[in-house]
């Protein structure tokens, strides 16, 4: 039973060891290596808070109360007040032996108290019982963290199902986003416009870690290059003419949630130079400022045109695409699944009906065979303002041809007349060929029996393409 309880202390587990005495610091790592654990040191108090804001994280921190700069106490403070640091146990390492100091600590959040001179015994006990519950609460953690994301990624799916179908290309791409939304990996959105871009971004973000922070969305093209910095990262009072006030930029206010980047590809190259130390530095500061702002964003970007075609053209910095192409996901446009059309088109039908209160019930099967018929070059956006102006115009039950854009019902005329003059040709064709082969292709007695003058025979023929067969002699 104690064996098996033994094996729950993390043999890789990571101790900060707050010391700014040098030999005790030193005892301190040697003692826990010697268990296989990884100690780091820190000397004082800003060392250790900076190095608990580091990427790499710690199971359990051994804290000296007594600390130059930053005391002990603030370190304390510093740690069970912040949500990722909370639940990191620290044990208090302290010469005050008096008990309103160790119950002070406990009560600011450390799990144990050890007074100096300290016994190795006594250390080595604590470290591991504390080792097991930080082994415990990561256990949980994973476990509520898989219930979590497994509801997460049911719900992303059916949203996805709500908003673009459920066709076979659109469970492609939420088989891509099960991988996705429970990370933060900056997103890489392309297709033509109006795939529907922007709501693939919203799931990401809904169901994401991220969820209860802000979504701030930039469309790229809308500003001029000399704005487009401020409006990305901010600026500060006077920076130019005109800034008479401090103004955040979109990266700060998207703080702890999400910026999606639209249009992408419309960056200027010197815009493009400081998203590039955004993403990899995770740092950037106001135009006109010095202050080094730390950017906690996710960051999705969309584009219409192909960033790769447009690096190896020398538009686009190479640096930046691959740091925005961690991952890729390839937006389908609406003719690729004409299978998504009628349930599209009935859920924005359903919309237009809640928002003008009209009993209107579906489409006719001859306006709903436009719709899968027509080749959507505006995509998803196009077919919602075709449903939009349908249900404007109908005082039917159902909507029917003459209620759609006429955009649409002059194309079916359209294609209708170039079926009909295609078979028509192809009619003519056959009857002149017919007739050529009854007279062993003698053009001027098929002239006759055809009632057409031989020159206009001889138009016809070469329009249509007619040739005799190998062994027939064209005779005139």
């Amino acid at each position: 039973m104690n064996e098996s309880f033994q094996l729950r202390v993390k043999p890789d587990a990571r101790i900060l060891i707050v010391e700014d005495e040098a030999d005790s610091a030193r005892f301190f790592s040697a003692l826990m290596e010697s268990e296989g654990y990884t100690a780091v040191v820190a000397t004082d108090g800003e060392a250790a808070q900076k190095a608990l804001t580091a990427q790499d994280e710690f199971d359990l921190v051994l804290l000296d109360l007594i600390l130059p700069g930053i005391s002990g106490w603030e370190v304390l403070k510093f740690i069970k007040s912040d949500p990722k640091l909370r639940y990191v146990p620290v044990v208090v390492l302290s010469a005050l032996s008096d008990k309103a100091s160790a119950l002070q600590s406990l009560d600011q959040g450390a799990e144990d108290f050890i007074t100096k001179p300290i016994d190795v015994e006594t250390m080595l006990s604590r470290v591991r019982v504390m080792l097991r519950i930080r082994t415990l609460y990561e256990d949980l953690t994973t476990e509520r963290f898989g219930r979590q994301q497994a509801q997460r990624t049911l719900e992303m799916r059916r949203y996805l199902s709500k908003v673009m179908g459920g066709s076979r290309k659109v469970q492609e791409v939420a088989d891509i986003l099960d991988n996705v939304v429970s990370t933060d990996t900056t997103v890489l959105l392309e297709g033509e416009s109006g795939t529907g871009k922007g709501l693939l971004s919203e799931a990401i973000h809904r169901y994401s870690k991220r969820s209860e922070g802000p979504m701030v969305v930039v469309n790229c093209s809308a500003y001029p290059e000399t704005l487009l910095s401020s409006e990305l990262f901010g600026h500060e009072k006077g920076a130019f003419t005109g800034a008479v006030r401090r103004k955040l930029g979109r990266f700060e206010q998207a703080m702890s949630g999400t910026i999606f980047l639209d249009e992408v590809a419309e960056i200027s190259p010197l815009t493009q130079l400081a998203l590039l130390r955004v993403i990899q530095d995770r740092q950037f500061e106001r135009v006109g400022g010095e202050k080094t702002i730390n950017c906690d964003v996710r960051i999705i970007a969309a584009t219409n045109k192909p960033l790769a075609d447009m690096v190896s053209q020398g538009l686009f910095r190479e640096d930046l695409y691959y740091r925005l192409n961690v991952v890729r996901i390839e937006v389908p446009a609406l003719r690729e699944r004409p299978e998504d059309i009628p349930f599209l088109s009935n859920y924005f039908l359903s919309q237009q009906r809640d928002r003008l209160g009209k009993g209107i019930f579906g489409f006719s099967r001859r306006s709903m065979g436009r719709l899968m018929a027509y080749s959507w070059p505006g995509n998803v956006r196009e077919l919602r303002n075709v449903v939009e102006h349908a249900a404007l115009m109908c005082n039917t039950d159902a909507v029917e041809m003459g209620h759609l854009p006429p955009r649409l019902t002059n194309e079916e005329e359209k294609q209708i007349k170039e079926t009909s003059s295609g078979r028509l040709l192809d009619q003519e064709r056959r009857l002149i060929i017919n007739t050529l082969e009854k007279v062993d292709w003698n053009k001027y007695r098929a002239a006759q029996m055809l009632g057409i003058a031989r020159s206009t025979l001889y138009g016809k023929i070469n329009k249509l393409g007619i040739e005799p067969p190998d062994k027939a002699e064209p005779a005139v």
